[in-house]
């Protein structure tokens, strides 16, 4: 569906208030999450740099699964 047809849609289904009542909040959740993420994106660099070899460790690890869990699934 073409978004200005959903536009349309979604201005009929409510009012204009409604609507951009709905993409305020949306917004705001988006910029929520996005702060959250670059919270935690940063926190986990700052570990890993503080503790390279466990980070090399978790990753050699996460990368043996993920290997055998692709080999099973192909398998």
């Amino acid at each position: 569906m073409d978004t200005d047809k959903f536009k349309e849609a979604a201005e009929t289904a409510f009012d204009k208030e409604t609507y951009q009542n709905a993409i305020n909040k949306l917004t705001n959740e988006r910029d929520r999450l996005e702060r959250e993420l670059k919270k935690e994106y940063r926190s986990a660099r700052s570990y890993v740099r503080s503790h390279p070899e466990q980070g090399v460790g978790v990753a050699f690890i996460g990368g043996l699964v993920a290997g055998f869990l692709v080999a099973k699934l192909f398998d």
